[in-house]
């Protein structure tokens, strides 16, 4: 590894930080970031957590629909993050339905003797591109009807290159006739890409990446689980429930249901006639164990009709997945929705899965910070569900600044 000026321990250097920033269906979350050294490497350490809610509506299946609101609750949500401290370099975090995740695997029979040159392996990855962008295309006029939609790549990564059948870290300057090369690709809609920049600028903020909620999830849990490991990512967020299939460390697809965390809070709320504030607080509550056990037994008489419907849906989901044909029985269950109790109670008891081809009967886990490992919280207030995402964006960071591979 290059050795980099922040690396000095002279205190003229100043500390490099940065945001990762995740908006939400009910809120906004910032982390403020340092980059640090360690006996193991680099690794980011958190040094402030924002978190301000949202008007209801402004945000709608994570697309911005109130950008005046969303820039205000990102302005109050930093400043908590940050602390007085000026940092201006951020990445955004884009999943759910605005970011369209999938493998794209490219067979070649070169017909030639000589080692792959620099210009052939571009060329490679430009057929690749295109081929990941004609499929996005065609998902997206199977899903909206709207073939016309622009969108624009915003995470690209390697899940495995062969040559003559043999499994190789890098193509460049090796011999063979057979190249077979698997690349995971993801896209975001151009309009919200551009949105992000407005409010980013307005904001006085400089978008270093955006990048995919599940790459990072999936990168950052690669450093714990080993780069090549296999499992399933479940994000349930608040309007939607994000999940990635994952094989030999690199994300197979992704796919989203439009069920999460907030769709309780609101039919809790006309079940029970309250505001959706108040309503959320109840839920939170009941999360915790907090509430009367009369109350805990009415709440939960009327969160088990829609976790039935929801719990349908990730049914459906996995079973929508092409070109799997067996998936890993870890799950790894984040984001604020997977805090109810009863979520993982449905998710982990019921016989769902039973028409799930996986490999062995499915166990299920909630991450934690521990899961990753280069990542570590200097604040000592990061351990909900709902900031492993913010905290894992950290990766993109550092991937794009060349301090890991």
């Amino acid at each position: 590894m290059v050795k980099l000026p922040f690396f000095s321990t002279t205190k003229e250097q100043k500390p490099i930080t940065f945001l990762t920033i995740d908006v939400g269906s009910d809120d906004v979350k910032a982390m403020c970031f340092e980059v640090e050294t360690t006996e193991k490497g680099v690794a980011a350490a958190i040094t402030g957590i924002g978190k301000q809610s949202l008007l209801e509506d402004s945000t709608r299946g994570g697309v911005i629909v109130d950008p005046d609101d969303v820039k205000q609750a990102l302005s109050l949500a930093i400043s908590q993050a940050c602390n007085g401290n000026d940092v201006r370099e951020v990445i955004f975090g884009v999943g759910g339905n605005l970011c369209l995740g999938l493998m794209t695997t490219v067979k070649i029979v070169r017909g030639r003797h000589d080692s792959v040159s620099e210009r052939e392996l571009n060329d490679i990855f430009a057929k690749i591109h295109e081929v990941s962008f004609n499929e996005v295309q065609a998902k997206l006029l199977e899903m909206t009807g709207n073939a016309e939609l622009d969108v624009q790549m915003i995470t690209s990564s390697v899940v495995y290159s062969k040559i003559d059948g043999k499994d190789v870290d890098d193509l460049l300057g090796l011999e063979g006739q057979n190249i077979e090369v698997a690349v995971f690709n993801a896209f975001a809609p151009t309009y919200h890409l551009e949105l992000l920049q407005q409010i980013a600028s307005d904001l006085g903020l400089n978008i270093v990446a955006v990048g995919s909620n599940m790459y990072s999830l999936v990168k950052s849990l690669g450093f714990s689980k080993g780069n090549d490991f296999d499992g399933v990512v479940m994000d349930i967020g608040g309007e939607l429930t994000d999940v990635g299939v994952v094989f030999g460390g690199g994300i197979l697809a992704t796919k989203s249901l439009d069920i999460g965390g907030t769709h309780l809070t609101r039919m809790l709320a006309k079940k029970m006639d309250l505001s959706f504030k108040d309503a959320n607080h109840k839920k939170l509550e009941y999360s915790y164990g907090r509430l009367p056990n009369s109350d805990n037994i009415l709440i939960k008489g009327h969160l088990d009709g829609l976790l039935e419907t929801w719990l349908n849906g990730v049914e459906l989901l996995f079973l929508d997945f092409t070109g799997v044909k067996t998936f890993a029985s870890n799950i790894y269950l984040v984001g604020g929705g997977a805090e109810l109790p009863d979520v993982y109670d449905i998710v982990s008891k019921e016989p769902w899965a039973r028409s799930i081809p996986f490999k062995s009967p499915p166990e299920f886990g909630k991450l934690t910070l521990a899961d990753l490992p280069l990542i570590t919280d200097k604040t000592g207030k990061a351990h909900a569900l709902y900031d492993i995402v913010p905290a894992s964006l950290s990766i993109v960071y550092l991937e794009i600044m060349g301090l890991i591979e």
